[in-house]
């Protein structure tokens, strides 16, 4: 149950989609491989989103050791022209114009890569210097898939270096890796590794510590190559919604009875990375119903929150059971619970699709009841706690029979970002805390001057602006503006 206004409209919390490119599910549409169309389509997508009130948005680049962005080793995915390795005609760069779509829009921009899989199928047209090709030591077959080897040295730093590219090349807000690691157990296969196991174990280290060394170091490396590339540049990973069963792990599990568990299916050991600060932060996969009879929603929603370690989460909605099983009050009940936990800081949905459609009305739920009002991605203070200085020169004036609030950009801040945008608060006289209320936010951009709808136009009222940097820190207030009685009149 929500409790209050601040519940329902919280100034700061995360809102994503995740758009799926594997397969077409999101984007570009299937069969679209004109580069004009594929950008008129995203352009739409980002607008929806945007307008819905979502503030950051989080893409697939990487489906299967191919790449939706040019400046990569590897080949040009075959989502975008229908052959792996040809480029988008007439050429463009995909996630440079995303890049600058989103931040266009005041959006975040993650960009999402998958880290194991190197085919979709056997049937797989591969491109002359696809990895498979280049190195096909590097690789293992597991059901109809080529997946890429962890427990190779190589390979890890072969990942790592990927992401030290993309992050050196495109002004990215974040790195996302997805929940596949080692493969998803399919019943009568396995994994055949037994000879890298062999050659690089521990004494009397057991196949599975190995394997899950092999991810913990694969980790830790995409972590630190990430933070000494650009420091400000986040890194989240978004996990299978089950670490562990209590059953398993009476001291840590989570109050769950069945099912797959990352630590010993997947060999993803969420807990350690996030305990170990690797991670900025995790967006578990919770795609259960809150009457989940196996793997309930709040109890589970309840562990992640307790399993923090300071480190903000967002849960991962399965807003795609829209399309079949759930109404859109389950999401909503969801919802309601994440704001009522502290460390969960915003919601991630999964897909695209089934918002923009505005599947049984979802999307319409968001943009008029749940997301009302603007939000602000909530700061990460351990990569920057350094706010931009106030807007100097604030003015409000009227022109004819227009009100304009003007400002500019203030000295450099100690850390000389520059700030990315700026918000305009509406406030009352004696108002307490004006600035902490999400309904007092009327504007969120990177232009300097408004105007100021003439229904704000009132006795008492004042107009303040704070600039914010790509970080989400905010600076104090400028000067107010207030509008006093004999203006007006």
């Amino acid at each position: 149950m929500i409790h209050s206004l601040a519940a329902q409209s919280p100034k700061r919390e995360l809102r994503g989609v995740w758009v799926a490119t594997v397969q077409n599910i999101d984007w570009p549409s299937a069969r679209n491989y004109n580069s004009i169309k594929q950008r008129e389509e995203f352009i739409d997508l980002i607008d929806s989103h945007h307008q819905t009130g979502m503030n950051a948005i989080f893409v697939q680049v990487r489906c299967a050791a191919d790449a939706l962005y040019a400046k990569s080793t590897e080949p040009w995915s075959a989502y975008l022209s229908g052959f792996q390795g040809q480029a988008p005609s007439p050429y463009y760069d995909p996630m440079e114009f995303m890049i600058e779509q989103s931040h266009e829009r005041g959006m975040e921009f993650h960009a999402w890569l998958n880290l194991n899989r190197a085919t979709m199928s056997s049937k797989t047209i591969l491109s002359s210097d696809h990895l498979a090709r280049r190195h096909p030591e590097w690789l293992f077959s597991y059901h109809g898939q080529l997946i890429l080897n962890f427990g190779i040295p190589q390979v890890r730093h072969y990942i790592a270096e990927l992401v030290k590219n993309l992050v050196k090349n495109y002004d990215v807000d974040g790195i996302h890796f997805d929940d596949y690691f080692y493969p998803y157990p399919v019943k009568g296969a396995s994994i055949p590794d037994e000879k890298t196991y062999q050659q690089y174990k521990f004494p009397e280290e057991s196949l599975a510590d190995w394997r899950r060394r092999n991810v913990n170091m694969l980790i830790q490396e995409i972590a630190e190559t990430v933070k000494s590339t650009k420091p400000k540049v986040k890194f989240g990973i978004s996990p299978f919604g089950i670490w562990r069963h209590q059953s398993i792990d009476q001291e840590d599990g989570s109050p769950t009875r069945a099912g797959l568990q990352s630590y010993d299916d997947l060999f993803a050991d969420t807990e350690l990375w996030i305990r170990k600060g690797w991670v900025d932060y995790l967006a578990p996969q919770l795609y259960w119903g809150t009457t989940h009879k196996v793997a309930p929603y709040k109890a589970l929603a309840t562990w992640w929150n307790d399993h923090s370690f300071d480190r903000p989460i967002y849960i991962g909605h399965a807003a795609y059971h829209l399309s079949d099983l759930w109404a859109p009050s389950e999401l909503a009940k969801q919802l309601s619970i994440s704001r009522g936990l502290p460390k969960v800081q915003g919601a991630i949905y999964f897909s695209s699709r089934q918002v923009s459609q505005n599947t049984k009305g979802w999307r319409d739920s968001l943009r008029t009841k749940h997301f009302e009002h603007i939000a602000l991605v909530p700061p990460m203070l351990w990569l920057d706690s350094i706010a931009p200085t106030a807007p100097h020169q604030v003015s409000l004036t009227k022109q004819k029979d227009q009100w304009i609030l003007r400002w500019k950009e203030g000295e450099p801040s100690l850390d000389n970002d520059p700030p990315r945008y700026y918000l305009v608060y509406r406030i009352q006289k004696d108002e307490i805390e004006p600035l902490d209320k999400a309904e007092n936010m009327i504007y969120k951009g990177s232009d300097k001057q408004i105007i100021i709808d003439s229904k704000w136009i009132k006795p008492g009222t004042g107009f303040v602006v704070t600039a914010l940097d790509r970080l989400h820190n905010e600076s104090v207030p400028g000067t107010i503006q207030w509008i006093v009685p004999n203006v007006v009149e």
